[in-house]
């Protein structure tokens, strides 16, 4: 299963995020007084008015705070035919990051909150990267670079994954933000949005554990 370990760190799960952050900084504009006039000719039953909120970082969508359809990925994900590798359920518990392959170099462009709290990472620290990063302590790993801690054979059999839209899963050794070496349990699925090619990769985490 994938989602069955306790996020590392998991006592420090009240961290503000940018948007809430900037929420509360937010200055919403003094309401004015009705007049009597107006309020006597009012209709009974009023329009909802519009939000007035113009910060999409605040707002990109009615309920989303990333503005990102993780549960529209998720769900060609379970849907997806002909899987190759049965991950189980999935739900907000689980560790993961959404790649786009559209763009270069394949960044990570959504990240679960265990995610973070199983690498150390936040979430603006991880954002943009290409998943290499946590192959090395420090997070600096360039692209085509020579890997210290992981062997090339691993490197180049997730590379080709990506490069042929494969499902695969791996045990591969990451570090968390500390410098503190694990055992990643990486499962790496494809996901279209009826394109010719898939447009993301899911990559799933859990930490292995000694007695597994």
């Amino acid at each position: 299963m994938i989602c069955n370990q306790a996020p590392a760190n998991a006592h420090d799960m009240t961290t503000i995020n940018p948007w809430e952050d900037r929420a509360l900084q937010y200055h919403f504009p003094t309401p004015t007084e009705p007049s009597q006039t107006a309020i006597s000719s009012a209709p009974r039953t009023l329009p909802l008015e519009k939000d007035n909120v113009h910060d999409s970082i605040i707002y990109p969508g009615i309920y989303s705070a990333s503005g990102f359809d993780v549960m529209g990925v998720l769900w060609r994900l379970a849907q997806r035919p002909n899987p190759v590798i049965d991950i189980g359920f999935v739900d907000a518990s689980c560790a993961f990051v959404v790649c786009d392959l559209y763009q270069p170099d394949c960044p990570i462009i959504y990240v679960s909150d265990p995610f973070t709290h199983l690498t150390g990472y936040s979430k603006r620290e991880i954002i943009g990267q290409n998943c290499r990063f946590m192959q090395a302590p420090g997070g600096s790993v360039m692209r085509a670079s020579q890997r210290q801690y992981v062997d090339k054979s691993m490197v180049n059999f997730m590379r080709h994954a990506v490069d042929n839209f494969t499902e695969i899963s791996v045990e591969v050794i990451n570090f968390r933000k500390n410098g503190e070496p694990f055992v990643n349990v990486l499962t790496m699925i494809p996901v279209s949005f009826g394109g010719p090619t898939p447009q993301y990769f899911v990559g799933f985490s859990v930490e292995k554990q000694p007695d597994w």
